[in-house]
This record gives structure tokens, sequence and C-alpha cells, in this order.
């Protein structure tokens, strides 16, 4: 099953259920879905070097809410993050919005995501400055998620966080001690005071103030594993192919990993809500998911290298990732791109 096959199918229904409560970037995002790998989007034309076949191909969207696109980007980012690991512990540690307050993300999701990513490196600093724990600059990775394995709308921003920081003053760098980097109850009610003050600072709706704050912190070993499960949702949208488990005309049926059993689950409903469900997940325009701060940031290269000059890191050289060529269908040999067609506009 594919989720451009079931957007086709389900399209009409959707637009009358759904149609009203869509945003403008969602539709873009469905649209880009329907017209992926057609006309709409234009055809290349190859040319085998070896055995001089030639073919056309469609050409993709190139969405990040499609499951067919910009796996090439996926993996360049993952490139990039694995050069900058150090050789350190590393922690997880996660901010989620209060339910009470996702509503009001839900309408207002361009400011509410920049105040989450905003509160929860604050609260990152806080901890990493004072004098009684690392006194030193944190850095860190964050990455936003707006669902739940069942695809509900739980927006959250995950901090991959060296355990250590640099003392600038003093030059040098500063190991965590012990097993944990921070209690994540303090966390919670720092983070809690920051965004609270950040939404009345901006008058965006505040309806009740919520109860229940969860900020997780955990190790998660040498960094790279949690690198891994960020990357798999950064441009691929929420859910693959090979998740969606049937389509019977009337309800579509995906599967999942529940987070406490670890068991595989599955969920039903029908096509139309499926893709609402979806759909709301899609970002807004330009709003940029993942994240870096401190001295891994892109501006802060050459604290970075007085951090791997203090941790004696051997950098391993840059190697550029590159899109994987068309392959001949007869030889296997790369086609060269030897002309192109331009869109065709989709009708309807």
């Amino acid at each position: 099953m594919e989720l451009a096959t079931i957007s086709h199918d389900y399209l009409d229904r959707f637009k009358d259920s759904h149609g009203k409560s869509t945003t403008a970037d969602q539709w873009s995002a469905l649209n880009a879905i329907l017209g992926c790998r057609t006309a709409q989007y234009g055809e290349l034309y190859l040319s085998c070097k070896d055995c001089h076949w030639q073919s056309r191909q469609h050409r993709s969207c190139g969405h990040r809410s499609c499951n067919r696109c910009q796996n090439h980007c996926t993996t360049q980012w993952l490139e990039r993050q694995t050069r900058k690991l150090l050789p350190v512990e590393y922690f997880m540690v996660t901010f989620t919005l209060p339910a009470e307050l996702r509503a009001v993300a839900k309408v207002n999701q361009r400011e509410m995501y920049a105040l989450l990513f905003e509160c929860a490196v604050a609260t990152l600093k806080i901890f990493g400055l004072n004098e009684k724990g690392l006194a030193a600059e944190l850095a860190m990775t964050g990455v936003l998620h707006t669902h739940t394995r069942r695809l509900d709308y739980h927006p959250h921003v995950h901090m991959i966080v060296p355990g250590g920081g640099v003392n600038i003053r003093r030059n040098e760098w500063r190991k965590l001690k012990g097993q944990y980097l921070f209690n994540g109850l303090k966390l919670a009610a720092v983070f809690r005071g920051k965004l609270l003050a950040a939404i009345r600072k901006t008058e965006l709706p505040l309806p009740v103030t919520p109860n229940k704050w969860v900020v997780q912190c955990i190790r998660v070993g040498h960094g790279l594993p949690a690198l891994k499960y960020l990357s798999r949702y950064l441009y691929r949208g929420v859910i693959s192919n090979h998740s969606i488990v049937s389509d019977d005309g009337e309800y579509v049926t995906f599967k999942y990993k529940d987070s406490e059993s670890g068991k595989m689950r599955t969920r039903r409903l029908p096509g139309e809500d499926f893709l609402s469900l979806v759909l709301q997940h899609t970002l807004p325009k330009g709003f940029r998911r993942a994240r870096d701060y401190g001295f891994l940031h892109g501006n802060a290269k050459r604290l970075l290298q007085r951090v791997h000059w203090l941790l004696q890191v051997m950098v391993p050289k840059v190697r550029e990732c590159q899109r994987p060529p068309f392959l001949c269908r007869l030889c296997q040999a790369p086609m060269s791109i030897v002309g192109f067609k331009g869109p065709t506009p989709r009708s309807g």
C-alpha cells in the first residue's frame, strides 16, 4: 500500500470531511504527495553510458511530508551529525508540550514550535552553566516531533546533548560527573516557567495553566543510535508505506510499535480520517525541524575545533554525500540525464 494511492482514493471524502479545517501548508503537502513521480513534476530523459538504453523517469516532488522523497537529505544530515560526535556519553532530553496547550499549538504552529525550541534550549543552558554542576557551555542538537507512534498530535522536542561542556574562560572541557545529566523534575519546573512566560509575552491564548509537565532525560550511549532514531522522520513524513497494512475501500489500517509494551499494534480508521491524521503533522513552510546549538552550531566552527583539541579528537575527513544515480534496467550501469520535460499541471 502507498500513501499516494490512498490520498488519491480518499481525496473527495477528505475534502468533504476535513477540507475547511485543512491549512494551506497541509494542502500543499497533499498536492505534492498526489503528484509525486507523475507528469505534474515533469520528466527526466535518461541514457545509459554502457548499453545506450534510453528511458524516461518522472521527477519526485521533493516535499518533506512525502514518504517517497528526500532519502538523500536524511543521509546527508546523519553524516554531518556523525562527524560532530564526541568521545563522551550522550543524553536525550525530551521536552513535551502539555496536553492543555496542544489545541493552541495546532492553530499557532509556527509560534508555539519556535517557543518550544527556545525554552527547551534556555532551560538546558541554565543547568549547564550552574556553578554547582558543569559550569560550562552545553551544545545540543534538537529535533521537533509532532506525533506519537499512533500518529496522534503530541508536539515534543528531542535534545541530543553531549555529557559535558566547554568552559570558555578556563579553556577546559568539563566532564559530566555521575551517570545522569540533569534531574528531569527540576528541568520540567524551569521549562514550565519559561514556556508560560514566553506564551504570555507573545499574547497567545492560554486557556488553562497545565499541571503536568514532563521532561525526560535518558542516557543514550555514544549518541549515534539516538541520531539515527531522530533522522527517520526528518524529511520523509510520519509514516512509511511499509507501515500501511491494508485499505478495504472504507478503512485504512496501519501498524506501529507500542512504546510501552514494545509489541506491534494496528490502528484502523476511515480513509479520510487517516489522511487528516497524517497531514496534521505537516510543518509550516520553511520551519526548521532540526537545529544545532552551542559549539555544534554551524557558526561555531572555531569553538568546535577547540573542543576537538581539548578532547584530542581526530576529525574524520568530510565525504560529500551524493544522490544515488539512476541505474539502467538492462545492465545496472549508472545513467545520465540527457533531457528534461517541464511539469504538466494536475487536473482537479
